[in-house]
């Protein structure tokens, strides 16, 4: 959850972002050498209940108006030890205000946050196998901060940067055949303007106006700075019985389909001494919960492969603790495949 929505309605937003990233210039418009994103701005309507519950606006009307102003930098980390290639990717971070909010008394208001995103891939040349992300929204008493891992058992196939299925080339640039409407064009030889619609903004079309127009500009490829890898969770054992139902992600039983509560003793934690309160798991009706796949049309008009992820069979468990809630999938091997964690604000 994000305040009191499931961190994949959340994500929605955080991927429109991470979508511009490391922006390689296409070869069907440029033979020069291939550049990165270096900073992102625009601004983003909030037409949809899910992109406004993301930002803890559960207490205003849809329809404010974020303005993004965001530097991008690349990384990579190190310390993993169990990988297989050395993890890469970006820092995202920066300033959002939101203006034109009301309340439900008609009184207008403004937020002003930070937002810090680090996101991790570890990939062979055709397969991603893990991703991890960290999503800090500092506002006031909207912030939240999540920090999340997904291991993709067998390894996800990652196509090759080819986005011609997917859009149709116009006199204007590209746009989206299927799915929320994107369009992208060049703007000189170092900018791209991409803008569309969210999932879930229906008076959002190729006809009317755009929920989102960001500018994304680009650089020469720059060295990746260090970073220390994500700390890996350890598996405890606790007899859940004795303990409280969780509240932390509970809305994550919204979306998954779950069957009854199951027996199970195994606690995965990234702190192993932290004081457990509240712990229950789930069985998973894998044939019936969705595959995760945001804004895909989004990701390959910026050559980029789509953020996905398939439920396995396997258990749902959550648990509280007294400074953070977690939830993590175990597949039918026992294997920790993703992990969510949501800390105090």
């Amino acid at each position: 959850m994000f305040g009191s929505i499931p961190v994949w309605e959340m994500l929605v937003l955080v991927v429109v972002i991470l979508a511009t990233l490391s922006l390689a210039t296409p070869e069907s418009e440029s033979n020069e050498t291939p550049m990165e994103v270096s900073e992102i701005t625009g601004e983003m309507r909030l037409s949809s209940r899910a992109s406004m519950d993301a930002l803890g606006l559960q207490d205003f009307q849809i329809g404010p108006l974020a303005t993004i102003a965001l530097d991008v930098h690349p990384i990579q980390s190190e310390g993993c030890t169990a990988c297989q290639s050395i993890p890469t990717g970006f820092h995202v971070s920066g300033e959002v205000t939101i203006t034109e909010l009301i309340d439900s008394a008609g009184r207008n208001g403004r937020v002003e946050g930070t937002l810090n995103i680090t996101y991790l891939r570890e990939s062979t040349d055709t397969h991603t196998v893990r991703e991890w992300f960290n999503v800090d929204w500092n506002a006031g008493a909207a912030s939240s901060h999540w920090v999340g891992m997904l291991h993709h058992t067998p390894a996800k196939w990652t196509p090759s940067e080819e986005y011609s299925s997917t859009f149709l080339e116009t006199t204007q640039g590209f746009e989206s055949r299927t799915g929320p409407f994107v369009s992208f064009q060049s703007v000189g030889d170092t900018s791209r303007e991409i803008e569309g619609c969210l999932p879930g903004g229906f008076s959002c079309s190729k006809a009317s106006q755009s929920d989102y127009s960001m500018i994304a500009n680009f650089t020469e490829p720059r060295s990746p700075s260090l970073i220390a890898h994500p700390d890996d969770w350890q598996m405890s054992t606790s007899n859940q019985s004795s303990l409280n139902q969780p509240e932390g992600m509970d809305g994550m039983r919204s979306i998954l389909s779950l069957d009854d509560a199951v027996s199970s003793s195994a606690v995965w934690s990234p702190d192993s001494s932290a004081s457990l309160t509240a712990i229950q798991t789930w069985g998973i009706n894998a044939s019936s919960s969705p595959n995760f796949s945001p804004l895909t049309s989004f990701f390959q008009a910026l050559g980029l492969p789509s953020i996905s992820y398939d439920v396995p069979d396997g258990v749902w468990t959550e648990a509280d603790y007294s400074q953070f809630s977690t939830g993590f999938i175990t597949n039918e091997q026992g294997e920790l495949v993703l992990s969510l964690l949501l800390l105090d604000s």
